[in-house]
């Protein structure tokens, strides 16, 4: 590029140094721009990640207490089914022990 000083247009070399500069601060920009949407789109991806493991931890914690609810659950219902053998063993020998009483009144 020839200097503005000693041409004999100095107004277009003047123009053409002034888009030259413009074209490099234009390139530099686009350039930041890039890159800061480049670090935007990081940021919400990780922000989106650390979202995903938080409602991942919450999952999980309320699995974790249905699972012990349903063991408690588990637990109780062999314990009924258990009393309510005693429970059937019981009336039986009541029943059968009326009955006999019954006979012998009846006798």
């Amino acid at each position: 590029m020839s200097n503005m000083f000693t041409s004999k247009n100095p107004a277009g070399v003047a123009v053409g140094q002034t888009a030259a500069i413009f074209g490099v601060l234009a390139a530099g920009a686009v350039n930041a721009h890039m890159q800061g949407l480049q670090a935007m789109r990081a940021a919400r991806e990780s922000n989106n990640s650390h979202v995903l493991r938080h409602q991942l931890d919450g999952a999980i914690q309320y699995a974790e207490t249905l699972m012990t609810l349903a063991e408690q659950q588990a637990a109780e219902i062999v314990r009924l089914k258990a009393e309510n053998e005693r429970v059937k063993t019981a009336a039986r020998t009541h029943y059968e022990s009326a009955r006999r009483l019954a006979q012998k009144v009846a006798a």
